[in-house]
């Protein structure tokens, strides 16, 4: 049997991540693909990682080149001047992004009777960021837009345990 992610348990961190952006920032992001990852690089220079345990095991992290982790983090302070951020504001804001994503989710899978924990939100920085899932588990990730006149993606990815596709 082939080896997914159940779409009943991926979209509430989809629509987590739009509402963060659209609600916090103002921002309009636009998923360009969905894809399952199957490498450890992460995407840009900086990464909110949030834990998973008790009930889903996983984790679900967002990535950024720091460029547009500082625009947004700029939006989301009402800052106009992004080059005005320390480096300590811009990662303190994406792991705040991530846990808005991961608490977002959370609430909406809880109404559906689906309940687990979240950690503390890691942030990672640097070039190249790898990030090692267990061999058991399966990445999706969804790349996306924030703005028409910026150039950079960020990416969205849900690592979990497989789940057997039925027929």
């Amino acid at each position: 049997m082939a080896k997914t992610v159940d779409a009943n348990l991926l979209n509430p961190f989809l629509t987590a991540t739009l509402e963060c952006m659209q609600i916090m920032a103002g921002l309009l992001p636009e998923r360009k693909r969905l894809f399952i990852k199957t490498t450890t690089q992460m995407h840009g220079d900086v990464a909110g990682v949030i834990g998973m345990t008790n009930g889903l095991v996983g984790s679900c992290v967002v990535s950024f080149p720091e460029p547009l982790a500082r625009r947004i983090i700029a939006k989301l302070m009402m800052e106009d001047d992004p080059a005005k951020l320390t480096k300590e504001m811009v990662l303190d804001g994406v792991g705040e992004i991530a846990n808005m994503v991961g608490g977002g989710a959370k609430r909406k899978l809880a109404s559906g009777n689906c309940r687990f924990d979240i950690s503390t939100p890691t942030v990672l920085y640097g070039k190249p960021i790898q990030l090692y899932n267990p061999p058991d588990t399966i990445s999706i990730a969804a790349e996306f837009t924030v703005h028409p006149d910026w150039p950079e993606t960020f990416l969205f990815e849900l690592a979990t345990k497989l789940v057997e596709k039925k027929a």
